[in-house]
């Protein structure tokens, strides 16, 4: 008797059952949401044992991480290198472009093959094991060995950090992703920040010291990882081989395919900024190398505060907005870098710049976490990640090349364009953000099949995807329905896919 009140369901031509009509609109922008979605708060996300103890053994690896990294620059760039630092920095960028392109792949397979948990404890060990080789590349002062150290951390750093995104699902509920994301991403710049204040005071007295204190902080990593009390996906869960098509499928969702579009495009930009402001601080205020450390420096105050402000913003505004939105507001602050050439306004562009493609960088992650299923998580965000890493690759370099041999003006007037058109392409294409209309018009069946509506995640471990009744009123939520009874409430929980 009760499924007789629920309006018959309609089946699509992919076969694809729905309680209501759902059409979804390819250009579908809308700068606000008619009502604010549910706060999660971070401490909420925090006071999940297992999900407190993935960020204590990130933020340990992130910092040992950090060490490493800055003492294999002083290695390759300076100590090695006393001469032309761009060149050294093209030559760790193609360096770090092999790895990330071969390795992208192979890391979503690993973790959706093998033990997601065993792949994050054997590769935090493997980590310290490597870093040894930093230690002899600063001892016996080989550069190739230091390159190929660093290929090989990047190699196991871009596994484990696939590993790290794919099991965020399973420790947190679907409308906490976002939250989620956020804490995680916020724990990391600060892991980078304390590693480079922490490795660089100890650079004061041995640069090998730092490297020592790494490889304890990657064993106290492993150490942690092995404590979870929940199964975190990957091996005989994460399917056979033969998944690649059905990876290959959800690869084709809107949803994915508008996340890998909005954020390789705005990273791509985004590092031709980073590289023509460098050049431009460099040519004009004669800091040199402190140039690049000036606009990586700011880049990260902008990519914090974009992390604080992300789950806020998506409360308030959909994900193809934000996307939108933070292209017209990054064109607008390099075009006031081209008109202005000072040295304060190219450093509040790349804040700017930092700040907005970062918000629109923590929802796709929750995006695409939350729109693809657990078997092919780690190959579908994989290839997202892979996207992104080597679209600031490119750009970087598009920059140092570009804006080296012609002048600074017409390549920041070319930025601002490309982010005008990437805005242009962002509200035409598809985002996935469905708008649904009722399938029936009485107030009483339209209360009781808002009530009955069973959401149930099949990405997270079956305590914490218990069901939840929907009773939104929002009608840009994009999985919500429009109703007029009295007994709704005023917020609709958070869904992070629109």
């Amino acid at each position: 008797m009760f499924r007789e009140c629920l309006p018959k369901p309609i089946i699509n031509r992919a076969g694809i059952r729905h309680a209501w009509r759902v059409r979804i609109d390819q250009v579908n922008f809308h700068l606000l949401r008619d009502e604010a979605k549910q706060h999660v708060r971070r401490r909420d996300v925090l006071r999940l044992r297992n999900f407190r103890v993935a960020m204590g053994a990130q933020t340990s690896s992130q910092v040992a991480d950090a060490m490493t990294s800055l003492g294999l620059a002083q290695v390759l760039l300076f100590d090695l290198n006393p001469g032309d630092t761009t060149q050294a920095f093209l030559r760790g960028l193609l360096v770090a472009a092999f790895p990330l392109l071969v390795v992208g792949p192979l890391a979503g397979f690993l973790a959706d093959r093998y033990s997601r948990q065993g792949l994050l404890v054997v590769g935090q060990r493997l980590r310290a094991l490597l870093t040894i080789g930093a230690i002899l590349a600063a001892l016996f002062e080989q550069a190739a060995v230091g390159y190929a150290t660093f290929a090989l951390l990047l190699l196991t750093t871009r596994v484990l950090y696939t590993a790290r995104a794919t099991v965020i699902p399973r420790l947190v509920e679907p409308h906490q992703l976002v939250a989620a994301d956020s804490v995680s991403l916020m724990l990391s710049m600060a892991a980078g920040f304390l590693g480079v204040i922490v490795g660089g005071g100890l650079e004061l007295l041995d640069l090998r010291l730092a490297f020592v204190v790494a490889i304890a902080l990657d064993l106290l990593s492993s150490t942690l990882y092995r404590r979870f009390s929940v199964h975190l996906g990957g091996g005989r869960s994460g399917g056979s081989g033969r998944d690649w098509r059905a990876a290959a499928v959800q690869l084709r969702n809107h949803k994915v395919r508008f996340s890998i579009v909005s954020s390789g495009g705005g990273k791509f930009l985004l590092g031709v900024c980073f590289a023509c402001v460098a050049l431009v601080i460099d040519a004009r205020f004669a800091v040199e190398a402190t140039g690049y450390a000036a606009v990586f420096g700011v880049a990260g105050a902008g990519t914090f505060i974009g992390t604080l402000t992300a789950e806020w913003v998506i409360e308030r505004v959909p994900r193809k907005s934000v996307a939108v939105l933070a292209s017209v507001v990054a064109a607008v602050g390099v075009l006031g870098v081209a008109l202005v050439p000072h040295f304060f306004a190219a450093l509040g562009a790349i804040v700017i710049a930092s700040f907005a493609f970062q918000n629109v960088r923590v929802c796709n992650d929750a995006a695409v976490q939350s729109a693809v299923h657990t078997a092919s998580l780690g190959r579908v965000f994989a290839a997202y990640d892979v996207v992104y890493n080597l679209s600031f690759v490119a750009g970087t370099t598009v920059g140092l090349l570009v804006g080296a041999n012609s002048g600074l003006f017409a390549i920041l007037l070319a930025c601002a364009t490309g982010y005008a058109a990437l805005a242009v392409l962002l509200v035409v294409i598809g985002s996935g953000d469905p708008r649904p209309t009722l399938s029936t018009t009485k107030p009483a069946e339209t209360h009781v099949a808002t009530l009955s509506t069973l959401r149930v995640s099949n990405m997270t471990r079956p305590d914490i995807a218990a069901a939840t009744f929907e009773t939104s009123t929002s009608a840009y939520s994009g999985h919500s329905v429009s109703t007029t009874s009295a007994s709704a409430p005023k917020q609709a929980p958070i869904d992070v896919s629109a």
